[in-house]
């Protein structure tokens, strides 16, 4: 997460909605837990989105925990995976698309 957005709580409610509330966060959440794991993939899914700012909401769901970026082993490109934590992030997901 950029400094700008840091908040310095450490309630965790706030703390959560750090990485969570971020602007296409869960946009990519979204994707990546309905099997995308290519940036292609991810850019479809959301296709008003700057690849310049995926690229950085990607980073910055790697520095919290959320994802593995793992470079493919031929030419360019890396994959992406939900950890343990983003995987955990899937019941809010769906709580809200329900609400």
């Amino acid at each position: 997460m950029s400094s700008d957005r840091i908040y310095g709580q450490f309630c965790p409610i706030s703390m959560g909605a750090e990485v969570f509330a971020t602007k296409w966060t869960p946009i990519i959440l979204r994707e990546l837990l309905c099997g995308s794991t290519r940036f292609g993939q991810l850019k479809s899914g959301a296709p008003l989105m700057s690849r310049s700012l995926l690229s950085q909401r990607l980073q910055e769901m790697e520095h919290a925990g959320l994802i593995t970026i793992t470079p493919l082993p031929k030419g360019r490109g890396a994959e992406y995976r939900l950890t343990e934590a983003g995987e955990a992030l899937r019941p809010v997901g769906m709580a809200l698309g329900h609400w």
